[in-house]
Parts: C-alpha cells; structure tokens; sequence
C-alpha cells in the first residue's frame, strides 16, 4: 500500500490506518467489546495487508489490544496514534505515561488532544498542549497533534504552528462532521469540567446522552467550510488525517463512493476507518488502491 508524509512530520503512514474506536450502541467502543486476541489479530492482518498506521485513544479502552499486536512486528514498522482528553499539564501528563504503559511502548508517533470542539475549549486545553510539546521535546511524542469534533477549534489550529497533525471528521454528505453551530451536546461537552464528569457515568448512561449519528447532518455551506479549513491547515504543512468517512456506518451502504471521495482529496493525506473484520479491510484496501470490484 502506497505510504505517504504527514505533513513535515516526517512519520510515513499508510494511505488506509486502522481505528479501533467505532461506536457502539453500549456507549464502549466495539474494538473494545473484542477480546485482546481478536482484535491483536485484526490489527496483524491489516498490517499483512500494509496498513502500518494503528488509531487509538486513551478513552477507547483499546490500548491493551495493540499492545498485543505489537508483540508480533518491530515497534518500528507500525505508526501510532493516540488521543488524550486532558486539560491540566497534570492530568495530561498522568494519563499519557498510563497510554505508555497500557501500550508496552517508550514513545508514541502521534499523541493528539482528543475532540477538540471550540476556540475557547482548545484555549482551556493550553496546559495540556504544553505537556504534550514538552514530551516532543524529550523524544517521547515524534508529533503533536489534534482532533477536531467542532470547525471552531478546526480553524483555531490553523493559528497554532506547533500542532503537526490534525485529525478532522470529513465525508461526501456531511454526516457526523464538524458544524460551524454546535448541536446542544457538543456546546456542553466542551466545557471542561463537564466532560471530566461525564466521564466518571457508567459508558451506557454516556451513551444515552450522545445525539443520534443520523440527527448530526450539516448544512452544505458548514461541509464546504470544513474543507476550506482543511485546506488551509494542509498548505501550512500540517499533516491531516480523515475519519468519521463512512459517518459511523451511516454511509454503510455507500462505502465505496465515501472511501473513494476522502481518498482522492488532495489535502488529505491518510485516512482511518474503524473495520471490524478481515472482508472489510481487503475492501477497503482495495477502494484504497484504485481497485474496482
């Protein structure tokens, strides 16, 4: 599978990266409802495929999983990502040496703030971008970075040159992207001492809360902005990776034309779908490649 630059990081991922954080009805994330061994073993079949670029997140609860599928190749070979929900350097700090630990690794290719929604939440956020930028300057992060759940905080990066990469929620409908007016939920889940206590419900209650994947669709005009924003962020030399392409599986049906219209973006250099199984992977390999059916 072709490799490509994220941005003037120097880290070369796959054009396709594998997540293991897709949404499930329990609130958990469903990678993480599979055992060590089932997902380890998806992970090592995608990376047989040429998928060198593993997605996570401390809140996914996946981090176990890859640390088992690690066990298999050299750290070297494989990309990691990781997302981090803190705001304090504290918090921030705690939770990034658990990931390491969690992981069985001594570095992590990409360590991201994690949803990032408005201007004013990534500001709260600044003792934790601190602690981050200071881990790359010890060697134990190789970049920083964002993912963006808001166009606020999309097009608030863009003033910020030391984030290398940003992870931006993007498709051909609008489904689950980053809106320019943010629905009640997200307004109050970026605020901070919000979301840490939300954080301690049991995942179902969490989940009861969320909004509907099909309710989250954004005017034409929010979408167009998005990938304006995106742009800008590409030509400023920061790596940018896709997700949320297939909207959840809302765009299950579609999959081909959604995989396909990500992928032949030019301002995006990589993209990661959650795939739950080895038939999905080898599709998606496949759209990746230019291949037809």
């Amino acid at each position: 599978m072709e490799r490509v630059r994220l941005g003037k990081t120097g880290i070369e991922v796959s054009r396709l990266g594998i997540g293991t954080g897709t949404a499930h009805p329990s609130g958990h994330c469903a990678q993480a409802l599979m055992t060590t061994g089932e997902l380890a073993g998806l992970l090592l079949f995608a990376f047989e495929q040429g998928i060198n670029f593993r997605d996570t997140a401390f809140q996914y609860r996946t981090h176990p999983h890859v640390r088992e599928a690690l066990k298999q190749v050299k750290r070297s070979d494989v990309v990691i990502s990781t997302k981090l929900t803190g705001c304090s350097a504290k918090e921030t700090l705690r939770d990034f040496n658990t990931s390491l630990r969690d992981l069985g690794v001594d570095y992590i290719d990409v360590c991201l703030l994690h949803a990032v929604r408005t201007e004013n939440e990534l500001k709260t956020r600044a003792g934790a971008l601190d602690a981050l930028l200071e881990l790359k300057e010890q060697g134990r992060i190789r970049a920083v970075g964002m993912s963006s759940h808001g166009l606020g905080a999309l097009k608030a990066v863009t003033e910020i040159p030391e984030i290398d990469a940003v992870w931006v929620r993007i498709n051909f409908a609008g489904l689950n992207m980053d809106a320019g007016k943010l629905p009640l939920y997200d307004q109050v889940a970026s605020i901070p001492w919000v979301k840490k206590t939300a954080g301690l419900l049991p995942k179902r209650i969490q989940a009861a809360f969320r909004p509907k994947p099909e309710s989250l669709l954004i005017p034409p005009d929010d979408r167009k902005e998005v990938e304006e924003t995106v742009k800008r962020i590409h030509s400023q030399s920061k790596g940018v990776v896709g997700m949320k392409v297939i909207a959840e599986g809302q765009l299950r049906e579609q999959a081909r034309e959604a995989v396909e219209y990500v992928r032949d973006l030019p301002f995006v250099d990589s993209l990661v779908i959650g795939m739950m199984n080895e038939k999905e992977i080898e599709e998606n390999c496949k759209i990746i490649a230019g291949g037809v059916d």
